[in-house]
């Protein structure tokens, strides 16, 4: 090879590479492409024959051939399938239909209670034992049993399915075809380039030797300009250099300044040396800027990929059916991923303020709905510490306001995050006030302050403490973490939105951190629906963290309810039991706590006292979630977390005061099946492209939840197939894909666009830098969609790209997933007037005779029977069967006579008289009885009561 020329070796560098490459890749997708094919249609045959053997087990039962015939042209009409064929159960045809016979067909194939397959030359026979079910209740309700049952019985018949090979091996035909044709097409322009280079290259070496040749001649004016490249620039230029100083050298002994010449010759160079080096600093320069550019591009892309999976598949399950408790965790692992996300937004932010690249939103938001947001997502790093974080909005702030919503939830974020960091102990408190007011022009002035009780600032400190990669001290960075860019990107920001920024601090005095805003009022903004449903109602409250207390009360004012505060828990137990007294009780108690007394024995005393023996519901906000290991958590019928959210406040009240769920819970996912709903007849097709495995199932996952009909693909070939086979109306493309990219695969998808349609195309991508999108349109997209992808984004891509709102179509948002309640049975309002004890001890051993073991005997009785009359109470008063009615609650009234259970006998009684004297009131009365034996139940479970009874039969034995 050392001897070949350089034309030669050109060709074999180039040609043999792609050849290889070439044939390696046409084997792989040809394999590929049949192997998918045949996958294909066995899996076609094995589905079509459980579908007919599960159809037709009716038609074998009572061997009605009229429905085995439906049954089998019905399916003849499905492509590549042949004949179809029923078996009974002693192996005889029972029904044939399509062309052949099925005479050939092996008795043992039939013998086996599994499906099988019979392959031969031009189709595949499938062969599926029927079954007859088991049809009882209890079967159908426990899948296990009636698979076992079906394993127990023999098969009632034999259906069998013939595919046929015809459309398969013209698919394989064609594969093998378009397989020759791209690797010939890409053997030839490989050819054709190799000839191009090596031309190329030994065009410009000829006309080199040509020119030494006319040198070595003397033709001192010969000069050289081939154009061939920088490679070839300095030997051009040296030859010409030297074919000059020839002619100059001549001319200088002729005329005898030869130290003029050299004078000058060494002010060429110095001139050269200085061009040489300005254009080495411009190139290092250009390549220094296209370094950054591409590092944040891939570290874009490499963070924010595994980031979209994790964002993405939280959120599927925060849809899914889970206990609160369950989707509160769910929520802090996303606004933590969310703050992983801040992070590398930060960076790249800072870099498009920078280049002044930043381009500001102007949407309509809700600013109340970023404050929570932002407090729920930084709320777990503050109970970490043992602060309280309360939000305080005032009334007069308008919530409708146009800007950029994630700026201004990114400047919160940073300066509550501040805060958090810097504060040991004490609280942070932010709070939004309205400074001023322009009905003229629309706009209003609000001023948001972040106000910590940390370690503060002193003037140094606070001098440079907004510049970029500042901190307040060399080791804060160590001790804390950070960047150090955030405030210097909130101070952009803020100034970007036309609003000041600024702190007020003093060392050891905590600090607080402002900053203000002049956005336009939104009239086009979404209104919540007015709060009145707890108007009116009066609430205690007991609360250990002022500002928190603070915070709740004004919300509950601000819906119209009568706030009263307890000191104490003693306080607030003697307050409930003289409102019932005066047969004005309170609708709930609230109980605010600090972490480290969720064990306290005084607050679960309370909460027993008020829930079983005042029968008021309790309402505890904690600055945790996790409460499931205290006692409180099986006494208290509702639990928020700090700080506490309004829609979440108003809500759990609801349920506490008036029994309304507005979360729909108890709702059965079966009762709206989504198979049941019919598919719009506008429902767009769409095409998801992703490398990612991950990514690609959660965009799937993101569209099947709006019911779209939707297909993946983890390759450009890939799509580019699927697009062939039929047409699509809109494509997510991502866009870094092995072997062919999301712009190559866009390209080839436009060169099938025509006049009738054109395929939406959308970029899927984790790049962020700030000419992504113009530069993708130019490319052939239609727009740009980056990760994380929310399933908000994607519905609303799909509306603006097809018009079809999958948010009012789809299942998902029609029938919203249900949120599993933690309680036992179901919330009953408060008792709001003062009642009878509901169990006397001392009463069921005074009826008893005095003999405790047989009063704990007849109370057993009594407990043991509830369930059963409760429920034949409300079966009797549902068909208004009174005469039984009356029966069951004279015997139920019977039995109360000789236990201490003073509440329930007087609502026994009084529904007794009111079925005989048939008052107007009896309804009440039976809902009355119904809650007291409800109330005696909840006594029983939560307390033990055999100790009681044992305590007055030791004590009757002591004395």
């Amino acid at each position: 090879m050392r001897r070949w020329g350089i034309r030669k070796k050109v060709l074999v560098v180039t040609l043999v590479p792609t050849l290889i490459t070439t044939l390696m890749l046409g084997l792989f997708f040809t394999h590929s492409w049949v192997t998918n094919i045949e996958s294909l249609l066995r899996d076609r045959g094995e589905s079509l024959s459980r579908q007919l053997a599960a159809g037709s087990e009716y038609g074998l039962f009572t061997a009605n051939r009229g429905l085995l015939t439906s049954l089998s042209n019905a399916l003849l009409e499905e492509q590549d399938v042949r004949s179809i064929t029923f078996f009974d159960s002693d192996r005889t045809r029972l029904l044939h239909t399509g062309p052949g016979s099925s005479d050939n067909l092996d008795i043992e194939k039939l013998a086996s209670s599994q499906a099988s397959r019979i392959t031969h030359n031009a189709s595949t026979r499938f062969v599926t034992p029927v079954f007859l079910q088991d049809l009882m209740i209890q079967n159908m309700l426990d899948p296990d049993a009636r698979q076992s049952a079906a394993r127990q019985r023999a098969p009632l018949g034999w259906v069998a399915v013939e595919m046929s090979h015809i459309r398969t091996e013209k698919e394989t035909y064609k594969a093998l075809l378009i397989s020759l044709l791209l690797v010939l097409g890409g053997v030839i322009l490989s050819l054709l380039i190799a000839l191009r280079l090596s031309r190329a290259f030994t065009g410009p070496i000829f006309e080199l030797n040509e020119a030494v040749a006319k040198l070595k001649e003397g033709k001192l004016e010969t000069r050289v300009n081939t154009g061939a490249g920088p490679e070839f620039e300095q030997l051009e230029s040296g030859l010409n250099a030297m074919a000059e100083e020839l002619s100059k050298a001549q001319a200088e002994m002729q005329q005898n300044i030869d130290q003029a010449t050299e004078d000058l010759r060494e002010t060429l160079e110095t001139i050269e040396i200085q061009n040489i080096e300005l254009d080495l600093a411009r190139k290092e320069a250009l390549e220094a800027s296209r370094i950054k550019s591409e590092f944040l591009a891939n570290m874009s892309h490499e963070i924010r990929t595994p980031l979209n999976g994790i964002i993405g598949f939280t959120e599927l399950l925060l849809k899914s059916s889970l206990p609160r408790q369950q989707k509160d965790h769910l929520s802090t692992i996303r606004k933590s991923s969310e703050i992983l996300l801040t992070i590398i937004n930060d960076i790249l932010d800072f870099s498009k303020i920078e280049a002044g690249k930043l381009i500001l939103d102007r949407v309509p938001f809700q600013l109340r709905d970023i404050v929570e947001e932002v407090m729920v997502m930084l709320a777990p790093a503050a109970h970490s510490k043992n602060l309280d974080l309360v939000p305080l909005v005032y009334n007069d702030v308008p919530d409708n306001i146009m800007g950029d919503p994630l700026r201004v939830k990114q400047v919160i974020t940073n300066l509550v995050n501040n805060a958090i960091k810097f504060t040991q102990t004490g609280e942070v408190v932010l709070r939004v006030s309205l400074e001023d007011e322009d009905k003229e022009n629309n706009r209003v002035t609000l001023r948001l302050s972040i106000t910590d009780s940390g370690v503060g600032l002193s003037r140094v400190q606070q001098q440079s403490l907004f510049n970029a990669f500042s901190q307040a001290d060399a080791s804060t960075a160590r001790q804390y973490g950070g960047t150090g860019l955030g405030l210097a990107i909130s101070k952009r920001l803020v100034e970007e939105m036309g609003g000041k920024i600024g702190l007020q601090s003093e060392l050891g005095k905590g600090s607080t951190f402002w900053f203000t805003l002049t956005p336009e009022l939104s009239s086009s903004g979404e209104t919540s629906a007015p709060r009145d449903a707890l108007r009116g109602e009066r609430v205690i409250y007991l609360e250990h963290q002022k500002t928190c207390g603070l915070a709740v009360e004004h919300l509950l004012r601000q819906w119209g309810m009568t706030v009263h505060r307890a000191a104490s828990p003693g306080a607030m137990q003697e307050q409930i039991e003289e409102a019932q007294k005066n047969q004005s009780g309170y609708a709930a108690a609230i109980i605010g706590i600090t972490r480290h007394l969720l064990n306290s024995s005084q607050y679960c005393g309370l909460v027993r006292i008020l829930e079983i023996e005042r029968d008021c519901r309790t309402l505890l906000l904690t600055p945790t979630l996790e409460i499931h290991d205290t006692p409180l958590s099986e006494l208290v019928s509702g639990h928020l977390s700090k700080p506490v959210c309004r829609e979440a406040l108003y809500d759990e009240l609801l349920l506490l005061v008036h029994g309304i769920n507005t979360s729909g819970r108890g709702m059965s996912r079966q009762e709206h099946p989504a198979h049941l709903l019919p598919a719009p007849a506008n429902m767009p097709r769409v095409l998801a492209v992703d490398d990612n495995e991950a990514n690609l199932k959660l965009v799937m996952t993101l569209l099947q939840d709006y019911r779209i009909d939707a297909e993946g693909a983890s390759s450009g070939f890939e799509a580019l197939s699927k697009a062939r086979q039929k047409s699509f109306d809109l494509v997510f493309m991502d866009l870094q894909m092995p072997g062919m990219d999301g712009v190559e695969a866009t390209s080839r998808l436009r060169e099938m666009d025509n006049s009738n349609h054109r395929t939406m195309i959308i970029a899927l991508t984790a790049h962020a830098l700030a000419d992504e999108q113009e530069r993708l349109i130019r490319q052939g997209f239609d727009g740009y969609l980056p990760k994380p992808i929310s399933s908000g984004q994607l519905a609303e891509t799909i509306r603006e790209c097809t018009g079809y709102d999958c948010r009012n179509a789809g299942h998902a948002d029609r029938f919203p997933v249900p949120e599993i309640r933690d309680t036992r049975r179901a919330l009953r309002p408060s008792t709001r007037k003062m009642q009878r004890d509901c169990v006397s001890v001392a009463e069921s051993i005074q009826l008893a005779a005095g003999k405790a073991d047989l009063a704990e005997e007849l109370f057993s009785m009594l407990l043991e029977q509830l369930p059963a009359d409760l429920n034949q109470i409300e079966r009797f008063w549902g068909k208004q069967d009174l005469v039984s009615l009356l029966e069951c609650v004279h015997k139920l009234h019977g039995a109360t006579r000789y236990c201490g259970v003073p509440e329930l006998r007087s609502a026994a009684n009084r529904l007794e008289t009111a079925l005989k004297c048939s008052a107007p009131d009896t309804e009440l009365q039976k809902n009355q009885l119904a809650s007291a034996m409800e109330r005696l139940q909840i006594w029983s479970e939560r307390t033990d009561w055999q100790q009681l009874f044992r305590k007055h039969y030791q004590r009757a034995e002591t004395s």
